[in-house]
């Protein structure tokens, strides 16, 4: 294995063959020590220190900074790899088969699944914020993005095969996240209700203004198709 760190391997001179395999290390090592980070901040909870990561992941401070700038770069790198599973997750809900309604339900419940499996880290990412010259904003803010832009997507597509305006479906794709993002905060500190009933909840405000426009057999299919039939 190469070593943790070598001036020379950073040579930009050095051939494509060297300096391809030190970039390969690199990204392997980040992803060993965003992984120990994650490890650690599930185990110890989101208020811990760097000094609190370097003991209980047994890999001292200055290995940290020879992959990343700060702590903040790291904070940023282990909240962007919890962004992507995250997206997975929604994304997948969002796609799936079926009426709106029960996309949406799927959306918002995969949202609140995936904090709920992961407390410590979803505090640790949304709500530790390190000052640093190069701290970012929120890291959520990446994947809240993704995600808004893939039901914007989807709300597009409805509304344009419904033969209506589509410039509702960017607000309303980033507000629905919004709007979930800050519910599951609040009960992620207080569990008033259960998972299940605040996906239906947050669905149910959600659906009245997209069925002003959207068929009603795209809600209710089966309904829809029995008063047919």
């Amino acid at each position: 294995m190469p070593p943790e760190y070598s001036p020379v391997d950073r040579d930009p001179t050095l051939p494509d063959g060297r300096r391809l395999r030190w970039e390969a290390h690199r990204a392997t090592r980040r992803k060993e020590l965003i992984a120990a980070v994650v490890k650690v901040v599930r185990e110890e909870g989101a208020g811990v220190s760097m000094d609190d990561i370097a003991i209980h992941s047994g890999i001292a401070k200055p290995v940290y900074y020879r992959y990343f700038a700060d702590k903040a770069d790291l904070h940023l790198a282990v909240g962007q790899a919890a962004a992507r599973r995250v997206v997975r997750l929604v994304t997948v809900a969002l796609d799936r088969e079926g009426d709106v309604r029960s996309r949406l339900t799927a959306g918002i419940d995969a949202y609140l699944r995936s904090i709920e499996a992961d407390p410590e880290l979803y505090r640790f990412v949304v709500h530790t914020v390190p000052t640093s010259r190069t701290a970012r904003a929120d890291p959520v803010e990446d994947y809240a993005a993704v995600v808004g832009l893939r039901a914007t997507r989807i709300l597009g597509d409805l509304l344009r095969d419904a033969g209506v305006d589509s410039g509702a479906a960017e607000p309303w794709g980033f507000g629905l996240v919004g709007m979930v993002r800050a519910a599951a905060d609040r009960w992620l500190e207080h569990r008033s209700i259960p998972r299940a009933a605040l996906a239906d909840y947050l669905t149910d405000l959600v659906e009245p203004g997209l069925t002003a426009v959207l068929p009603a057999a795209l809600f209710e299919p089966e309904r829809s198709a029995a008063s047919q039939g």
